[in-house]
């Protein structure tokens, strides 16, 4: 039994095309697509990489400077005492 021009037409929308495939990816397609992807990602890291770097920096300067204001409290008080001892002046 051969296949007709009436069963062809009631096929039609229910499978494929040729020209319905064309618009699919194909699988170069989505390996560039791929390499686009893993290169965007080596930027993004990069950058990241680059944002850490400085809050670490930032991060390490703030523990000097704190470091630094503690030392330089711990000699005032030094200083306001032996200025109250110097002097008979109440310590606050």
């Amino acid at each position: 039994m051969a296949i007709t021009n009436k069963d062809i037409e009631k096929l039609t929308g229910h499978f494929a095309t040729k020209a319905d495939l064309e618009r699919f990816a194909t699988k170069e397609d989505l390996k560039k697509l791929e390499d686009r992807v893993v290169k965007f990602e080596d930027k993004v890291v990069t950058r990241l990489d680059r944002v850490m770097g400085e809050l670490e920096r930032a991060r390490e300067d703030r523990t000097f400077a704190k470091a630094k204001d503690d030392e330089q409290d711990t000699k005032i008080v030094e200083l306001d005492k032996k200025l109250a001892d110097h002097i008979k002046l109440p310590v606050h």
